[in-house]
C-alpha cells in the first residue's frame, strides 16, 4: 500500500497519514493527524461563533470507471464552560455529537462520512482523495444573497476588505484495493 502526504495549504506543509478501512458495508477514511480546529476557525469557535466544515471523500478507480464522491457539511460549536465541542451534521443525515475534545470532534466528522462499498469492486485498485475546508458562511447570508439591489447593499459589498481564502486541507492515498483493507464490524 502506498501512502501520499497530507497538506495544509494555508500554512506549512506537513506529512501526515491517510488510510482507510472497511466497516460493515462502507469504507471509513482514517486521518489520525488531521487538525481542522486551529487558527482562525479555532478563534471563531472560542468567540462563540459556529464554524461549518465541508468534508469530501472521492474514490477514483485507477483503470477506468467514474469517480465516486461523498460530501458532508458539519456545523461545529464550542461550549466555553465545559471546553468541549458539539457537531451537527448539516448534510446529508443530521446526526449530532456533543461533549467532544478537539481530536474527538475531528474524528467524529470522518466517522460520519461513510463511503458505500459498492462504489469500487473488491479487486480493483483505487485512489482516495480527502478534502476539507471551512465554508464561507458570510457569502451564504451576506448582502449579495438578498433579493433586490439597494444603495446600502452596494456600499456594503464594495466597502468590504478582501478576505483571505479559507484554509483547505487535501490528502491522497493509494492505490488501494478493498480486498487488502482491514475489516471491522460495528455492533
Amino acid at each position: 500500500m502506498c501512502l501520499a502526504g497530507f497538506a495544509l495549504f494555508s500554512g506549512p506543509l506537513k506529512s501526515q497519514s491517510l488510510t482507510a478501512e472497511r466497516v460493515d458495508d462502507h469504507l471509513r477514511v482514517v486521518a489520525p493527524q488531521l487538525r481542522l480546529i486551529h487558527g482562525k476557525a479555532l478563534e471563531q469557535l472560542q468567540n462563540g461563533a459556529s464554524v461549518t466544515y465541508v468534508i469530501a471523500v472521492t474514490l477514483t478507480p485507477e483503470q477506468g470507471g467514474s469517480p465516486v464522491q461523498v460530501e458532508g457539511r458539519f456545523v461545529m460549536s464550542f461550549d466555553l464552560w465545559e471546553e468541549k465541542y458539539s457537531i451537527v451534521e448539516a448534510a446529508p443525515v443530521g446526526r449530532s455529537g456533543s461533549h467532544l475534545t478537539a481530536a474527538m470532534a475531528e474524528t467524529w466528522c470522518l466517522d460520519n462520512l461513510p463511503v458505500p462499498l459498492p462504489a469500487v469492486g473488491p479487486d480493483r485498485s483505487f485512489v482516495i482523495k480527502l478534502e476539507c475546508w471551512v465554508a464561507d458562511n458570510e457569502n451564504e447570508s451576506g448582502a449579495e444573497s438578498r433579493p433586490g439591489l439597494t444603495l446600502a447593499g452596494l456600499i456594503d459589498v464594495f466597502s468590504r476588505k478582501g478576505r483571505d481564502a479559507p484554509p483547505r486541507w487535501q490528502a491522497f492515498s493509494g492505490p488501494l484495493r478493498l480486498a487488502d483493507l482491514k475489516k471491522r464490524t460495528v455492533k
